[in-house]
């Protein structure tokens, strides 16, 4: 509905002209000139609130926001016909450009399946005379005989690449026999590239797809076929595998994607919450050439899903680079050791495939094959689907939002001169170091360093520990952590958490407020509107005024394999300090204590995952106390502290499970946002 040719309606307007209901009756010349009614914050508030989970709702829902607004049934319908075209208006752009660049994906692909179809052959018989095989096999003798250079290459700087200065990280002391080894390095790193490429490819028998999970899982027994000796089939006692591949298009070039991943500091940064530490080790060959094509590093990582119930991952392994054709780079990763199970996370061959699309699109494809010791995690994370929490899928949706955020920093919102761009920057940087805190300071510590506590009305443990101020202070940065079961789904759990009119009944740091986005300091284009930075700012109830100078840092993000929401207050003197362009450093001062949630779906059901089933959520909060001389947490200090949790626990299943029928009553999961 248009007051105005050409143009979408104010979000914060109406139309009250007494027009009939469909517009289109008369001649537009003889029209009355429609008159727009400015709406109060709080009648936004209770529009954008309902907007942000339920995008078309029916005549009852909107007859109760009639009454809670005071706008008729007929200004509600048309709020939200506006509404809806203006988020379409505002993302058409960037989804134009996103499916252009898909649609040369699928072209591409329909091209090479063309051809192998019609150059289609049998393996075991292309080496007999006569029998042409086709353009990919070509390409891979190609590369096999590139490697095999690379291999004698790499065997004749075995001397020189060994004294670089790099020291080893204390947990490859198990593999210093084969570290210096270049001839099995060089191997090995020759075996898994192939093993990679083979892999990579979809479709095939080696992959089962997970419906509506937008990832695969590797079949072990078309595996161990496939690859005979070297196949995980047989798993050492107390380990378990996870192989999954998952690919998605990625809003960025693949130079400089590669450069992410292959730097151990931008690669943190580029999967915040996910990877808490990565060290390069030692460099057995860094190429001559710009970039990093037949680089192969030495590399540990530890990555971690933000629970005390779910140990971190420490894995140590060999990072090769490779440039192929078309524009196509594998980075290739597999560890050293035997898997004879004296380390707890021995990496199969894995990695990440890049295939340029355009300047600004690439396609990513990431496989994730481990053997990991699973014997400290908790039964209560048993159920949820293998390969979730450390699988393909996570690591390529992190890759997905970071790069559609920085898009959307800073090429859409300088194009659009959308406000600050280097206050902004500072805000994601500050944003995604929340989230990284979030996760470090809940999941990196190790079971032992929690005290558990029974809280009051809830079924599951209540952990909490402590870590002391590097200052000479007497303070501890105190964390508070509990997992529980909710029986809705992950889509609507996530929904229902971000909806700021149902925040003030479980947020005790809203403490009753009201809740307004400020502004989206950048948004994951890609992923659409649930995957966003965004400030929020309390306000008091009857006047709709700004109360107490605090803002609300979030940062949230929405994927089938689980959702988070990570946030903390922020005084507004510091944020008008932080988005002052002169003083971009603001944020390595900034000491901000999380607040968060990490969500997983359980009960996989028709619907898809995370559209029907129940949700795993992990609740975890982070506040500065004072430290008992000698004695560590006063007891009072830790009792009021599980008590919150406790109670706060309480609080979010009851508003989620009885907000949820009501918010969702008839809709059917195409229109949920």
């Amino acid at each position: 509905h248009y007051p105005q040719q050409g143009r979408p309606a104010r979000d914060d307007a109406v139309d009250i002209s007494q027009s009939n209901s469909d517009g289109q009756d008369g001649a537009e010349g003889s029209q009355p000139k429609r008159r727009l009614q400015r709406l109060t914050p709080q009648q936004t508030q209770v529009l954008e609130g309902f907007f942000g989970i339920c995008a078309h709702p029916d005549e009852n829902q909107r007859m109760g926001m009639s009454e809670s607004t005071g706008l008729t049934m007929q200004q509600v319908k048309f709020w939200f016909q506006n509404k809806r075209t203006h988020m379409k208006h505002v993302t058409g752009k960037e989804e134009t450009y996103r499916m252009k660049a898909q649609n040369e994906m699928l072209r591409e692909e329909n091209k090479r399946l063309a051809s192998a179809a019609n150059t289609s052959f049998c393996p075991s018989c292309v080496a007999l005379p006569g029998l042409n095989p086709s353009g990919e096999v070509q390409t891979l003798r190609q590369e096999n005989e590139q490697l095999k250079q690379q291999l004698s290459q790499l065997r004749a700087e075995a001397h020189p690449s060994s004294s670089r200065p790099f020291q080893l990280d204390p947990s490859t002391e198990n593999i210093t026999g084969r570290e210096n080894d270049m001839d099995a390095i060089a191997e090995l790193a020759q075996s898994a590239m192939h093993e990679f490429v083979v892999l990579s490819e979809a479709g095939g028998p080696l992959w089962m797809p997970v419906p509506g999970g937008s990832f695969d899982v590797l079949n072990n027994m078309a595996y161990a076929q496939t690859f005979g000796a070297r196949s995980s089939a047989n798993v050492i006692l107390g380990f378990m595998t996870e192989a999954t591949r998952a690919d998605d298009m990625v809003m960025m070039d693949a130079k400089r994607i590669v450069d992410y991943i292959m730097d151990s500091e931008c690669y943190t940064s580029f999967c915040p919450g996910l990877v808490t530490s990565a060290n390069t080790t030692k460099v057995y060959k860094w190429p001559t050439s710009a970039g990093y094509n037949g680089a192969m590093h030495l590399v540990t990582v530890e990555t971690v899903f933000a629970s005390p119930l779910v140990p971190s991952r420490k894995c140590t392994f060999v990072r090769c680079c490779r440039d192929m054709q078309n524009g196509t780079v594998i980075i290739v990763d597999v560890s050293l050791d035997n898997g004879d199970g004296t380390v707890k996370c021995h990496k199969m061959p894995s990695g990440v495939l890049v295939r340029s699309l355009n300047s600004d699109a690439s396609q990513v494809t990431v496989i994730e094959h481990v053997q990991v010791n699973d014997t400290g995690l908790h039964e209560l994370y048993r159920p949820t689907l293998s390969g979730l929490m450390f699988g393909a899928r996570r690591w390529v949706s992190s890759i997905v939002r970071q790069s559609a955020r920085l898009r959307d920093l800073f090429i859409v919102s300088k194009s659009a001169s959308n406000g600050n761009t280097n206050g902004r920057k500072t805000l994601m940087k500050i944003a995604d170091g929340l989230l990284a805190d979030y996760a470090s300071g809940i999941a990196a510590v190790p079971g032992s360093g929690w005290t558990i506590l029974r809280g009051a009305g809830t079924e599951d443990d209540i952990r909490i520990t402590y870590r002391k101020n590097n200052d000479d202070s007497n303070n501890a940065v105190v964390s508070v952590c509990a997992s529980f079961h909710l029986p809705v789904p992950l889509k609507v759990t996530f929904d229902l958490l971000r909806n700021n009119l149902l925040r003030p009944k479980w947020d005790v740091l809203v403490n009753g407020n009201s809740v307004r986005e400020e502004v989206a300091v950048c948004k994951g284009v890609a992923a659409g509107i649930d995957d966003v930075v965004s400030i929020l700012h309390l306000k008091d109830p009857p006047t709709g005024e700004n109360r107490d100078n605090i803002m609300i840092l979030q940062n949230s993000g929405y994927d089938v394999s689980g959702a988070f929401m990570v946030y903390c207050p922020v005084n507004i003197q510091l944020m008008n300090e932080i988005m002052i362009p002169s003083d971009t450093a603001q944020s390595n001062k900034v000491s901000l204590y999380p607040t968060g949630f990490h969500l997983l779906p359980v009960e996989d059901t028709a619907l898809g995952l995370g559209e029907g089933g129940a949700t795993l959520v992990t609740v975890g909060f982070q506040i500065m106390l004072k430290l008992a001389r000698g004695t560590g947490l006063y007891p009072r200090s830790a009792s009021t502290a599980v008590g919150l949790m406790a109670e706060n626990i309480a609080t979010i299943k009851k508003t989620l499970t009885n907000s949820h029928p009501i918010f969702y009553r008839r809709q059917p999961p195409n229109n949920l946002i």
